[in-house]
């Protein structure tokens, strides 16, 4: 074999190691990615199970609290509180973004960080009772590790907790639970949300996860004095 034959063959083994060394770095590139991927994704599940996991023990926790609360108007009104309140007006969240209470709380009330009354009575396709709607006031809040204790040390969630009047009454007076029926006659003879309340839970975990419940409650004479019964519950995604 001449020495020009033997370049020529050193030349083309070393084009092909190096094709066969790309393609393996390309490969071992694209197993990387999609490791990493994979790993993202099961970590925001995560986050996000945990997270509604930790709306769910705030809804539980509230209910239980407010069946030994006698009069809903103290909390309707703001006069009344859970134990579990912070009295925060911003807060910084596990993500590092940071959420002002008194304008999350506008949104929810009228759909703008602040609102009067008027904006509040007005009908819309979310809130669509007019002076009905729901003044929604904020009852708890605060890092979930605080109401769970010993039970979840380590939990980065914070929950808040709002009420409002159950909009099927009619009395037009939200702050109030079961005012005299703003029309009375045959076909409306009670106001029929009397002893009801709405409860709107939102829990704020890692890597941005938000997960949102919403549930109405009610006193029920069939049940013992500190007891609700859920009339309604569902997941707002």
């Amino acid at each position: 074999m001449t020495g020009s034959h033997l370049g020529d063959d050193r030349g083309v083994a070393l084009v092909a190691v190096m094709a066969a060394s790309a393609l393996l770095l390309a490969l071992g590139l694209s197993l990387a990615t999609t490791t990493a991927v994979e790993v993202g994704i099961a970590a925001n599940h995560r986050d996000a199970v945990q997270t509604l996991h930790a709306a769910d023990a705030a809804l539980e926790s509230t209910i239980a609290e407010l069946a030994t609360v006698p009069m809903w108007d103290d909390v309707l009104g703001g006069g009344v509180r859970s134990w579990f309140h912070d009295g925060a007006g911003v807060v910084a969240l596990p993500d590092g973004s940071r959420l002002d209470l008194r304008a999350e709380t506008g949104l929810l009330r009228c759909g703008a960080p602040a609102c009067d009354d008027a904006d509040m009575d007005q009908e819309t396709a979310e809130r669509p009772w007019g002076r009905n709607n729901p003044r929604w006031t904020v009852y708890a809040s605060g890092r979930l590790a605080q109401l769970l204790r010993e039970a979840a040390p380590t939990s980065r969630a914070y929950v808040v907790v709002w009420v409002g009047d159950d909009p099927s009454e009619n009395d037009a007076q939200p702050l109030r639970d079961g005012g005299p029926s703003a029309v009375v006659n045959a076909a409306n003879p009670a106001n029929p949300g009397r002893g009801a309340l709405w409860l709107h839970v939102r829990a704020y975990g890692p890597s941005g996860a938000r997960r949102t419940l919403e549930a109405v409650v009610e006193r029920d004479a069939r049940l013992p004095p500190d007891t609700l019964r859920i009339r309604a519950w569902r997941e707002i995604m």
